[in-house]
């Protein structure tokens, strides 16, 4: 079993509909076997509506210490990971020396 969540998403200009921009973004995740998960996430972005950056070249020196952004038009990414989780499946306290999490206060033992 497993799930699998897709968004799409995006914005333009009013006055200029050339002005947009156009996200996609994807999770599927996996549960492989009792407690361990694997996942994929994903995404795209093809982007037209960089009106803020200033015009011109950027020299080297304000590329490589990014005190300059640069026109793009796309972004994107892809990551993979695992994940495992034990423990009890009927009770959410972990360790019983911090006392009950539910009950609003901490209990101590006095032998």
């Amino acid at each position: 079993m497993g799930s699998i969540s897709t968004s799409l998403s995006g914005s333009h200009y009013f006055h200029d509909f050339s002005k947009n921009n156009l996200e996609a973004f994807g999770v599927v995740q996996l549960n492989l076997f009792k407690g361990l998960n694997a996942y994929l996430l994903g995404g795209g972005a093809r982007i037209r509506d960089q009106l803020a950056l200033v015009k011109g070249e950027a020299s080297l020196e304000e590329i490589i210490l990014r005190r300059r952004q640069l026109e793009t038009g796309y972004n994107y990414f892809f990551m993979f990971g695992l994940s495992y989780t034990f423990g009890s499946i009927y009770t959410n306290v972990v360790n019983p020396r911090f006392g009950s999490m539910g009950s609003g206060g901490a209990s101590i033992i006095i032998n």
